[in-house]
């Protein structure tokens, strides 16, 4: 079979084959993935108390279940790889070859084979950005109204109707805000960008939960005791120094050290804030599983607040702060690479082929922007001499990050603090006001990182 005993040899240098998939599968793919990694983390930090309590049982037992889901998590992230064989003119080759099961090719030069393992990854397709807002919308108002009888009576069907919608309600309500903002980011930075990639990157958003957990739970509260600080319950300093030191500085370094994780992919400026972008997504679908799930303690009013709060404000907060910290962290990386600027606006692209499982047929994966995506891009668009200059040094972008986190949650909790003697009203009326202004000034920050973002070199 001399078509096929040719060794493998390594692709030409930009090919990228793929077939074709549906813009929802990545969709599912995360929300399997970041359910497992919950899992996962909730095994870890059960190991990590047994090893501080002097528990070994627990420590072991812990240990023994993570493995299996480990090698889910493994199995799940294997590449799909493609047998590419390519003939090429050659006048020492043959024109008569042998192919498996009994077939045989002909071709009307000389010709010799080359073989390729091709990672089968197609450009990143998500749905519609408006499409995913308007079934998170509709998912929040079936919750409320599917909600709301289980807290206004004790009967059980209403509560046996509360679950039965509450299930979706926590998987859509946590999930769809996220992979929003990750198709309207990935329309907006215009960087064509693989599923791999893209999965890469919000699976290392996930992944930096990790030890943020620990330093939030574990070790700033042993810090907080051996200072003296035993209490970090609601409305206490203990709390404010979690909120306003622990939260930023722990969760802003892991995720940039996970985006630095990432520094093969980072090419330029803007796929630095990409990737930042995408990591601050990824660690927010996972922190948000947990806040969403623990929402429903007050059915249909906390669930329905809480949900909409973090994905108009939180979830973005995130990924902007975070992107700080990719943008100055690609700029510090094409530096010491000795990329110069004008380079950075003129490397080379690769040549996709893109083509349908079932027929073979070459196929066009390129959508055209909606009505409302043109409107979006022309309100962010701004002339390069009217935006904002994005941070360069590393230090710097991750200071922001820092400090855009730390002033998100200490306003609020401070807020919290000046009305805790008032009616409970008063205090939720306060709260919301101080929401709406926090999250309004971020949309305002927002829109001038993302209109300084369209001029970054790519």
């Amino acid at each position: 079979m001399q078509a096929m005993m040719a060794p493998l040899t390594p692709p030409p240098k930009g090919l990228a084959l793929a077939s074709k998939s549906s813009p929802w599968s990545t969709i599912w793919r995360m929300l399997g993935i970041v359910i497992l990694l919950f899992v996962i983390a909730q095994v870890m930090i059960l190991s990590l108390f047994g090893i501080l309590e002097g528990d070994s049982a627990l420590t072991i037992f812990s240990l023994v279940c993570s493995v299996p889901l480990l090698l889910i998590f493994i199995f799940a992230r294997r590449p799909k790889l493609t047998h590419v064989v390519v003939a090429n003119p050659s006048p020492d080759g043959k024109m008569q070859h042998l192919l498996p099961d009994s077939r045989m090719l002909m071709t009307p030069v000389p010709t010799s084979f080359s073989h390729h393992l091709v990672k089968d990854s197609p450009p990143l397709e998500m749905p519609p950005t408006s499409t995913l807002w308007i079934v998170f919308s509709l998912t929040v108002i079936t919750a409320f109204l599917g909600l709301l009888p289980a807290m206004l009576s004790n009967d059980p069907i209403w509560l046996v109707l509360a679950i039965l919608i509450g299930i979706p309600a926590w998987l859509f309500g946590f999930s769809l805000p996220v992979h929003a903002w990750w198709a309207f980011s990935t329309r907006h930075f215009q960087i064509m960008t693989t599923k791999i990639e893209g999965e890469k990157m919000l699976i290392a958003g996930m992944l930096s939960t990790f030890p943020a957990i620990v330093i939030n739970s574990l070790l700033f509260p042993l810090i907080l005791i051996s200072i003296g600080i035993t209490s970090m319950d609601s409305g206490t300093l203990g709390e404010f120094l979690i909120l306003t030191i622990s939260a930023p500085v722990g969760e802003e370094i892991c995720k940039a050290i996970f985006v630095l994780s990432l520094y093969k992919m980072i090419d330029s400026p803007k796929r630095g804030f990409q990737i930042g972008f995408s990591v601050g997504l990824g660690f927010a679908l996972l922190e948000n599983l947990q806040y969403i799930m623990s929402s429903f303690s007050g059915l249909a009013v906390t669930y329905s607040l809480t949900t909409v709060i973090r994905g108009i404000g939180s979830i973005p907060g995130h990924a902007l702060w975070t992107g700080l910290s990719g943008v100055s962290i690609g700029w510090f990386l094409c530096t010491k690479r000795g990329i110069q600027t004008q380079d950075l606006f003129n490397q080379d692209s690769t040549s996709w082929v893109v083509f349908d499982g079932e027929s073979g047929q070459i196929v066009n994966t390129e959508r055209e922007l909606s009505t409302m995506g043109r409107t979006v891009r022309g309100w962010l668009y701004k002339p390069i001499d009217k935006v904002w200059s994005l941070p360069r040094s590393p230090v710097t972008g991750l200071t922001l990050a820092i400090c855009g986190h730390a002033l998100w949650n200490g306003s609020s909790w401070i807020v919290s603090w000046l009305f805790i003697g008032t009616d409970v009203v008063v205090q939720v009326i306060a709260s919301l006001v101080w929401i709406v202004i926090m999250i309004s000034a971020l949309w305002i920050i927002g829109r001038e990182i993302l209109a300084a973002v369209m001029h970054l070199p790519s």
